[in-house]
Parts: C-alpha cells; sequence; structure tokens
C-alpha cells in the first residue's frame, strides 16, 4: 500500500553563512549525494530511456546505498537520481527500489542584512529577516518506509547545514588571507625604493659617469625635446646627449643685484636730506645776483710784439 507525504522544513542559516556560499554547495552534486553515509558509491551516468521529458536534460546519477529495512536484515541497493539546478536550489528526483519515488526541491530564502526586506512566507514558519534553508519534500512509498526515509532526510539536512557553517568559514579566512597579502604587497610595493642601509655601511659618494670626448649639450644634429626616441633605442648606462636638458639662465648673483641697485654711478646722493639741500650763504659772490659792473670782465688779448 503506497502512500503519499509532503512536508516543508525551514532551517535558519547562521549569520556568517552568505547566499552564494549555500547556492554552491546545493549545486554541488556529489555533495549533496554524501550527505547520506549510507551512500558507498556513486558515479554519473546517461539519462535513461524511462525519464520524462522534461527530467531527460537533467544531469543524472547511479547511487548505491548500504541499508537496512528490517531490523536484522541488511544488503545493498542501487538507484537513480536526476538533479535540475535551479536559480534558487536544486530539485533532485529518487527513483528506488520498492516503489519508493523521493521529490525534493532545495531552495535559499530570506534576506541579507544589505537588502531590501521582502515579505516572508506565512504558515511554514520562516524567519523575518535573515537567510534560511528550505527544504520541501513529496515521498511515495510504503507507509512502513516513511518513518524510515524521513529519518535519514532529517540527518541530511544537519550534516548540510553543518558543512555550510564549516565552508562558510573557510572562505572568510581565505578572503581574509587575500587581502593580508594584497595589502602587505601594496605596502612593500610603495616602500621598497626606499630602503635602509645596513648598520655597517659606509657612506660614500657615488662615482662620477665617464668624461665624454664632446659636451652633451654642445653635440651637433640633437633632435628637439618631444621627438620620438631614436632607431636604434639607446641602451647604455647614461642617457644620451640628445636628451639632455637644455641649459637654464641663471639669474645674476645677489651681489650684482645689490650693487646694481645701491651703487648706481649717476646717483647725486644718497637719499639724504642735508646733502640735497642747498646752502643758505656762502662766502663766494653770487654771479647771478651781481651788477654787470660788479662782475669780472674777461681778461684782454695780448698783444705779442
Amino acid at each position: 500500500m503506497s502512500k503519499r507525504t509532503t512536508f516543508t522544513t525551514i532551517t535558519p542559516l547562521p549569520a556568517g553563512v552568505s547566499r552564494e556560499t549555500a547556492l554552491e554547495t546545493l549545486h554541488d552534486h556529489l555533495e549533496m549525494i554524501d550527505l547520506n553515509p549510507s551512500h558507498t558509491e556513486r558515479h554519473a551516468i546517461a539519462s535513461p530511456a524511462e525519464a520524462t521529458p522534461e527530467e531527460y536534460h537533467c544531469t543524472w546519477y547511479s547511487i548505491t546505498d548500504k541499508i537496512s529495512y528490517f531490523p536484522g536484515y541488511k544488503g545493498n541497493i542501487s538507484f537513480k537520481a536526476c538533479f535540475h539546478d535551479l536559480g534558487l536550489g536544486v530539485q533532485v528526483h529518487v527513483y528506488a527500489p520498492m516503489g519508493l519515488d523521493i521529490k525534493e526541491k532545495w531552495s535559499v530564502g530570506g534576506n541579507t542584512p544589505d537588502e531590501p526586506i521582502q515579505p516572508a512566507e506565512i504558515g511554514i514558519g520562516a524567519p523575518a529577516s535573515g537567510l534560511y534553508l528550505r527544504e520541501d519534500v513529496e515521498i511515495s512509498c510504503n507507509f512502513m518506509l516513511t518513518r524510515f526515509v524521513r529519518k535519514q532526510l532529517k540527518d541530511a539536512l544537519s550534516t548540510l547545514v553543518a558543512r555550510l557553517i564549516v565552508r562558510a568559514q573557510l572562505q572568510e579566512a581565505k578572503e581574509t588571507n587575500r587581502r593580508l597579502t594584497y595589502t602587505t604587497n601594496q605596502s612593500f610595493s610603495s616602500h621598497q625604493s626606499f630602503s635602509p642601509p645596513p648598520s655597517n655601511a659606509s657612506f660614500s659618494p657615488p662615482n662620477s659617469p665617464p668624461m665624454h670626448s664632446q659636451p652633451m649639450m654642445l653635440r651637433p644634429n640633437a633632435p628637439p625635446l618631444g621627438s620620438p626616441p631614436l632607431s636604434p633605442p639607446y641602451t647604455g648606462k647614461f642617457p644620451p646627449a640628445e636628451y639632455a636638458p637644455q641649459p637654464l639662465e641663471c639669474p645674476p648673483r645677489w651681489s650684482e643685484q645689490h650693487s646694481r641697485l645701491a651703487y648706481k654711478p649717476e646717483r647725486e646722493s644718497y637719499q639724504n636730506p642735508m646733502y640735497d639741500q642747498k646752502p643758505t650763504y656762502s662766502n663766494h659772490p653770487v654771479y647771478n645776483e651781481m651788477d654787470a659792473n660788479q662782475k669780472p670782465k674777461p681778461p684782454s688779448p695780448i698783444e705779442l710784439p
């Protein structure tokens, strides 16, 4: 007698588990198969002929399970399962012996702190904030196997949540190491141009470059500044004369500027008012104010014998 059972399980995810980490785990088919410790072997197979048109293009696996249906009875059974990835999770359809048919849908719901809060579905016990893992299961099997299958699914869910936590911790540690390595490399590259000398280093000036036969500034046929490089390119230790900087016009020295400003030969005084004023009295006669009779007459010409 076959019985059809459906139920939904909501499991809140810890704050450290991101949506990307949960989806990455759900899309890893082999990891999802290995959630059940009783599975001893699994490998990918081609789509069977009895698959439905929708499931024919899914990913199929053959799974071997070591299980005991009744007390004192143990054996190995093999069955087929198909996986279909979704944007929010994965769908799994298991075809097992003895008429056991399991349809599962695992999905990630809820919102992270940096996402807008969406209305939560009522009636399933979903949290108002944070991420959660939703498992929708439909089981069609003998009523004697229902309890056993539900126990296996519950154990698989607990294992999945524990692995998600560990996977999130590993990814967080990897990201922290990458960030620290990048910061260290940036700091080293910014300070590698300056390196303190050793304590026993002798401080001596660098050697002067060798003298050229002709000054670099006076070499003819030098291209103007900004022109393309010459062919073949210069590969020596010192820059060629063509790229030597133009000589700068040096300003006059301070002493020359001071002498030009302070010691002009045409100056009549040193800006002293007592030298610039005319004398109020003089012992010499003022010829401009004398009468014409008082002015001395020029000497008469001398007659030669």
